[in-house]
C-alpha cells in the first residue's frame, strides 16, 4: 500500500473504533473502496457489526463486489456479502420493470396475500419462515458471494424461488451488504429491512460511497409533486373503474389547480402556501375521508392494472399536509407537445431531516467520494456532528501527468450568450481537440448550448465527433463507449452535457487524454434554488455557495475525473468560462490541482504532450 493508503486505512479504523462520523474526499487511484472495506470488515467481525456498503447507483455496486472479491481471495476469507436493489428490479413476475414504485408494492403485496404469486410461496411458509429449498439456496449463494444481483435474479427464477426474499436470507447471514442510498435514508425501507435481518442501526457501520450526490438524493427523495398530466390520468382511470365520488372531486381538484396557476404562462412559477391549496380541498370532503377513498379506489384498480393514478394523487395529499419547515411549496407552468402542464410540488430543502438521524444513530458513518470539497459543505448540509473528522486527501497519481488549465477567452454567462460566443467557443474546442494526440470529451452545461456549439464544431473539427443523446438507453450509450473507444489511437470527440449520462462513473482508462468542460454547470436559477440559497444563508450564512456555486464545480470535478484514471494516464484537463478565474470558483478545487491560467491553450498543450 502506497502511504497515503496507510493513512486512509488508519483513518477509519479510528473512527470506527471510537464510533466517530467522518467525512472523507479520497481521489481516484487511491483505493479508498479497499482501504475502507478493509479494516471495516475486521472490526466487524471482531465487534459483531454489519456494513452497509451505499451508492447512488447499481453499476457502483460491481466496484464493492470487486473489492470484496479481491479480499476474499487474498485472505481466504468469506463473511458473506449481498448486492441488494430495489425489490422491483428482483422480480420474477413480468410487466414489473415500467411500474411506480408505489404502485409495485402495492401489487406486491396483494400477490403474496392472496396467494398468488408461487415464487414468494416456494421460499416462504406461511408462518414467513424461510422453505427448506429456500434456505438451501440462499446458503450456496452465499457461500458464493460476493455475486451480482443479476445472478440471484436468474438463480432465483430458475429455481421458482423469490429472488428478493433470498437476497434478504442472504443478507441474514452477511457482514457486507451492498445497497442504494434508499436501504439505510429511506426510514420506511430501513425499519423494515433491518426488522428482516434482526439487526439495529447502532450496530450497523454506514459507508456511503459517492457521497456527493446523497444531499440531492435525500432532497428529491422528500419532494412531492402532483401535476394536471397525473390528474387527467387519474379522472380517466376513475371514469373507467365506474368510481363516479372518485371522478367528481378529482374533477374539482382539477379545477383547484387550474386556478391557482391563472396569470402563470409556459416556464413560469410561484410560491404558494399550504393554505392556499388544502383549503379549497378540504372544502370538498375532510382530507382524511378523501385519502382513504383514494387509497381504496387506487388498490381496487391496482389488482388488474397494477398501477394508479388515484393512488399517487393521495400520496401527494398526504404530503402536502406535512410542515413547513425545511420545505418550499411551488407551482409551476410547463409546455409539453402542446399541452399546458400545471405542477404543485412539495419539495425539501434541507437533506440532513433524513441524514442526521443515521449519523447519530449508526455505530460510525462514513461519507467518502473523490469530490468532497469542501468538506465541511457536506457535513454541514448533511447534519454531520462537531467532532466528525474530516479529511482531505491529495491524489495519488503524478502531478506532472495532470496539466489544469482555465481558458477565460469565453463563457456561458446568460447575459453575454450569442451565436458569436458560440462560434468562439466551438473555435477554442475545435483547437484544442485538432491539437489533442487522441480522444477529448467535451461537456456543456446544457443540451442547448451543446447543439448550439455543435454543428460549427463538427465543421472545424478533423477528429470524429459522438454526440450523447439524452433519451438513449443504458445499451445504447454502452455501444457507443465502445465505439468511441475504438478511436484511442488516432482520437475522436464527445460532446455530452455536465449532469448528463457521461459526466460521471463512466470509466475510460488510457482512452480520454483531454477534457473540456465548457461553461459553469449552474442550476437553472428557478425559485427552488432561490428557496435553496436563501434557506442555507439563514443556517450557516453560506447560501450562495451551498445553494448555487459547490453543488456546480462538484460537477466540473466529477467531469473532468474521466481523464485521468490511473497512475499511467496523462491528461489536459480545461475549464473554459471566464469565471472559473474567480475565487469564487476557483477556491473549490481540490488544494493540490494550481490551474494555470491560458489565454493561448495551444502552446501549453503541445509542450505538455512533447514530453
Amino acid at each position: 500500500m502506497r502511504n497515503v493508503q496507510k493513512e486512509l486505512v488508519a483513518l477509519i479504523q479510528h473512527c470506527i473504533e471510537t464510533k466517530t462520523p467522518c467525512v472523507v474526499h479520497a481521489p481516484t487511484g487511491l483505493g479508498k473502496t479497499a482501504a475502507t472495506l478493509a479494516p471495516a470488515l475486521s472490526l466487524a467481525k471482531e465487534k459483531n457489526l454489519t456494513i452497509f456498503f451505499l451508492t447512488s447507483r447499481h453499476t457502483q455496486h460491481l466496484i464493492g463486489m470487486e473489492t470484496l472479491k479481491a479480499i476474499k481471495q487474498k485472505f481466504n476469507v468469506n463473511l458473506g456479502s449481498v448486492s441488494m436493489v430495489g425489490k422491483k428490479h428482483l422480480c420474477s413476475q413480468g410487466g414489473v420493470a415500467t411500474m411506480h414504485s408505489e404502485d409495485f408494492t402495492s401489487f406486491c403485496k396483494s400477490l403474496r396475500e392472496d396467494g398468488k404469486c408461487s415464487y414468494y410461496s416456494n421460499a416462504r411458509t406461511e408462518k414467513g419462515d424461510a422453505t427448506v429449498k429456500a434456505a438451501f439456496v440462499a446458503k450456496r449463494l452465499t457461500m458464493e458471494s460476493p455475486i451480482a444481483s443479476e445472478q440471484v435474479l436468474m438463480e432465483g427464477t430458475n429455481e421458482e424461488l423469490c429472488p428478493y426474499e433470498l437476497s434478504v436470507m442472504m443478507a441474514q447471514n452477511s457482514k457486507v451488504i451492498i445497497a442504494d442510498y434508499n436501504y439505510i435514508f429511506n426510514k420506511k425501507i430501513r425499519e423494515s429491512f433491518l426488522g428482516k435481518l434482526d439487526r439495529k442501526l447502532e450496530n450497523c457501520i454506514v459507508i456511503i460511497d459517492e457521497g456527493h450526490n446523497l444531499p440531492s438524493r435525500l432532497r428529491e427523495q422528500m419532494t412531492q409533486r402532483l401535476s394536471s398530466v397525473t390528474i387527467k390520468r387519474a379522472i380517466a382511470e376513475a371514469k373507467l373503474a365506474d368510481f363516479p365520488a372518485v371522478q367528481d372531486i378529482l374533477v374539482q381538484i382539477q379545477d383547484i389547480l387550474t386556478g391557482l396557476s391563472k396569470g402563470l404562462y409556459r416556464d413560469q412559477e410561484k410560491n404558494v402556501t399550504k393554505d392556499q391549496f388544502i383549503s379549497q380541498v378540504i372544502a370538498i370532503k375532510p382530507l382524511e375521508e378523501m385519502t382513504n377513498l383514494f387509497t381504496i379506489s387506487a388498490d381496487a384498480i391496482r389488482e388488474d392494472k397494477k398501477t394508479s393514478a388515484i393512488g399517487s394523487v393521495a400520496s401527494f395529499l398526504s404530503s402536502w399536509n406535512d410542515g413547513d419547515i425545511g420545505f418550499s411549496r411551488i407551482l409551476s407552468v410547463s409546455d409539453f407537445r402542446n399541452e399546458r402542464i400545471v405542477t404543485l410540488s412539495h419539495r425539501c430543502l434541507d437533506s440532513s431531516m433524513i441524514a442526521k438521524e443515521v449519523i447519530e444513530r449508526a455505530h460510525c458513518t462514513i461519507l467518502m467520494s473523490g469530490t468532497l470539497t469542501p468538506t465541511s459543505m457536506f457535513a454541514e448540509v448533511l447534519g454531520f456532528p462537531k467532532n466528525t473528522i474530516q479529511k482531505e486527501f491529495p491524489s495519488p497519481f503524478p502531478i506532472e501527468n495532470k496539466c489544469c488549465l482555465i481558458v477565460p477567452n469565453v463563457t456561458t454567462k446568460f447575459s453575454e450568450r450569442s451565436p458569436e460566443q458560440y462560434q468562439k467557443i466551438s473555435n477554442t474546442c475545435a483547437a484544442i481537440v485538432n491539437t489533442v494526440p487522441g480522444c477529448t470529451a467535451i461537456f456543456f452545461p446544457s443540451y442547448a448550448i451543446r447543439d448550439a456549439v455543435a454543428a460549427s464544431l463538427t465543421n472545424s473539427c478533423t477528429k470524429t465527433v459522438f454526440m450523447e443523446e439524452s433519451k438513449a438507453t443504458k445499451e445504447d450509450r454502452e455501444a457507443m463507449l465502445r465505439r468511441f473507444s475504438g478511436y484511442k489511437q488516432i482520437g475522436a470527440v464527445l460532446l455530452g452535457v455536465a449532469a448528463g449520462s457521461f459526466g460521471e462513473g463512466v470509466d475510460l482508462p488510457g482512452i480520454l487524454k483531454c477534457v473540456i468542460v465548457v461553461g459553469i454547470p449552474l442550476d437553472r436559477p428557478d425559485l427552488e434554488t432561490k428557496e435553496l440559497i436563501a434557506y442555507y444563508d439563514r443556517l450557516y450564512h453560506k447560501g450562495w455557495d451551498y445553494g448555487y456555486t459547490l453543488p456546480a464545480i462538484t460537477k466540473t470535478l466529477q467531469n473532468v475525473g474521466r481523464c485521468i484514471r490511473s497512475e499511467t494516464d496523462r491528461g489536459v484537463l480545461v475549464f473554459m468560462d471566464e469565471r472559473y478565474g474567480n475565487p469564487m470558483y476557483s477556491k473549490c478545487f481540490p488544494k493540490d490541482w494550481n490551474p494555470k491560467i491560458a489565454f493561448a491553450p495551444l502552446p501549453i498543450i503541445q509542450q505538455f504532450f512533447s514530453k
